[in-house]
């Protein structure tokens, strides 16, 4: 309904969320839809090699030993630590070796710890659970050694 995406539009001013929306269709091909949400649970950002998976409220905090225990048993990820009650802290491997472009993006990275949160959130009986948000730029530099000219 347009009433829903224009106050979860608005709600998305103040605080974290998303609204993905398509109004192009199609007959039997492409239909109209809009999915967003408002207030997540929690939250993952990264940068390098290092990543934060964040409570953001009282709903993200039961997700959290769960992502814990998936991350320090990801074979890519170097340390996965808690930090207080309402956050995990760590850091992915070193890729060694070569890898060819097959196999590039199987190399320890960041990519490897989403790919473990998108596992935790996906599931058959809700096709709309997941993992949302956007990507910088800077994670090219996961799979290509680029001389940095910015400090990061």
């Amino acid at each position: 309904p347009v009433e829903a995406v224009e106050e979860l539009s608005s709600k998305l001013d103040r605080c974290r969320g998303c609204l993905l929306s398509s109004s192009y269709e199609y007959p039997g091909r492409y239909a109209q839809w809009s999915l967003g949400f408002a207030d997540p649970p929690v939250c993952l950002e990264a940068w390098g090699k290092k990543f934060k998976v964040s409570a953001l409220n009282t709903r993200g905090m039961p997700f959290l030993p769960v992502l814990h225990e998936a991350l320090k048993g990801n074979e890519a990820v170097l340390e996965a630590k808690l930090v207080g009650a309402d956050k995990i802290e760590g850091v992915v491997k070193e890729a060694e070796g070569f890898f060819s472009e097959e196999e590039r993006s199987k190399q320890p990275s960041i990519f490897s710890v989403v790919r473990a949160v998108v596992n935790i959130f996906s599931s058959d009986e809700d096709p709309h659970l997941g993992l949302y948000g956007a990507f910088g730029y800077d994670l090219c530099f996961q799979f290509e050694q680029i001389p940095l000219h910015q400090k990061r």
